[in-house]
């Protein structure tokens, strides 16, 4: 049996070299056509796609007590990926959402997971009493725990068991998001076309008691009517609970439901090209909603650059708005969202 690993830390990781380049303006060392990107370098990336061409995506922004937004996120590996590529967790800070610094890449082989993989899939992260605990898929079908001194480490394993393991519930058990609501109560959504709502233990390495399943009501997805996706996400605005599933949501007065779908909140003909004219403008989309300077935004998934596929992604900010009633309001996806 492994034993748990009590000091993990951030490592470097690597990026096509002429998108950094790009971004850098800059020539940078490369092999194979890929170059190293150190924890603490900077880039700038003003507007949308953010990071663009270095596979930054299922961004999961969180407020760290300094003021700084963590994105917590995956990295897809390489633009020819046949199928989802990721052998590290990412994570980036910015206080401007226009320079970003590179903190660091996880990798699986150094928690308890024991092993290199290419599925390092969707991550978020805890932040509380200055600590952050990091919610990682062990591929499709398990979650585990990082416990850090910090929001970016160093890191220790909260357990050699997941907290989330294979059989736990009836669907896939991936794409973990973490809610804290107004009361101070702990959260964990997940899953994949059944999602699962279950309230942290005081350690945040298990659960107070068993995940229930979420109703939702008519839900409307990227693949039709009847159907969500995976990648829940859940956050509170006034006496509204939203749950989504990339740009799709649900709407309850309830945290536990049941939830009425609301479809989706991007609207194509408010946006700009190149989004707006993706034949896949719908899918996808898995991010997390934030706050930054008193306004609330979405940071998400896309692949409507040229030369981005859905193996291979970018990232976007998006502004949000509510309408009086609690909904959200029609989102535009535009180049400059400022």
């Amino acid at each position: 049996m492994r034993r748990v690993t009590f000091s993990i830390p951030l490592r470097a990781t690597s990026v096509p070299t002429r998108a950094l380049e790009a971004i850098t303006g800059r020539p940078s060392r490369s092999i194979n056509g890929r170059s190293v990107v150190e924890p603490g370098e900077r880039l700038r990336s003003p507007g949308n796609p953010l990071l663009p061409g270095l596979g930054f995506c299922d961004p999961h922004a969180r407020i760290a007590p300094d003021g700084r937004i963590l994105v917590y996120a995956t990295h897809d590996f390489a633009p020819k990926n046949p199928d989802y590529e990721m052998h590290d967790w990412w994570i980036w800070s910015t206080r401007d959402l226009a320079e970003w610094t590179f903190e660091g890449a996880l990798r699986p082989e150094e928690t308890a997971i024991g092993r290199a993989m290419h599925s390092c899939w969707a991550t978020d992260a805890l932040l509380a009493e200055g600590q952050c605990w990091w919610y990682l898929s062990d591929g499709p079908d398990r979650i585990r725990v990082l416990h850090g001194a910090g929001p970016t480490g160093p890191w220790r394993d909260g357990g050699e068991r997941p907290l989330v393991d294979e059989g736990l519930v009836s669907s896939g058990a991936r794409d973990p998001h973490v809610f804290t609501d107004d009361d101070g109560s702990e959260w964990l959504v997940f899953g994949t076309w059944d999602f699962y709502l279950a309230r942290l233990a005081r350690d945040r390495v298990s659960f107070a008691a068993p995940p229930q399943r979420i109703t939702i009501r008519n839900p409307q997805g990227p693949y039709g009517p009847g159907r969500t996706d995976d990648k829940p996400s859940l956050h509170r605005h006034g006496a509204c609970y939203h749950l989504t599933w990339g740009c799709f949501a649900a709407l309850s007065r309830r945290l536990a439901g049941p939830y009425d779908s609301d479809g989706s909140f991007f609207d194509r003909e408010l946006s700009e090209q190149p989004f707006a004219g993706s034949e896949q403008f719908f899918m996808d989309r898995h991010g997390s909603f934030f706050v930054h300077d008193g306004r609330w935004y979405f940071i998400g998934n896309d692949f409507s650059r040229p030369g981005a596929t859905p193996h291979f992604r970018d990232s976007v900010i998006v502004p949000i708005e509510y309408r009086p009633e609690g909904r959200i309001a029609p989102a535009r996806v535009a180049r400059n969202w400022r």
